[in-house]
């Protein structure tokens, strides 16, 4: 990969950030969000689990679990952008 594919692979990021922050000042997003209140839990939660807290506690346990896979994928990614520097697009 070029540094110009990387700057443009970055800067699309960055650009697709920006457009999600800039909706959601604009359109208020983020007052339709329930944080907590899982409507597919509400619907199926009693036939997945008997219990409802047990089904409230699987719902974070899931959120963090995606938390931590997303940081892991992160650390390896600016890992491999600081010291693989120069190396992605040799062939040597």
């Amino acid at each position: 990969m070029s540094n110009t594919t990387i700057r443009n692979l970055f800067a699309a990021v960055l650009t697709a950030v920006f457009s999600v922050t800039l909706l959601d000042a604009v359109f208020h997003l983020s007052s339709m969000i329930q944080p907590g209140i899982s409507n597919v839990y509400n619907a199926l939660g009693t036939q997945i689990a008997p219990n409802l807290v047990t089904v409230v506690i699987f719902d974070f346990r899931a959120y963090d679990t995606l938390g931590e896979s997303i940081i892991l994928l992160t650390a390896g990614l600016v890992v491999l952008l600081i010291f693989g520097r120069g190396l992605l697009g040799d062939k040597q």
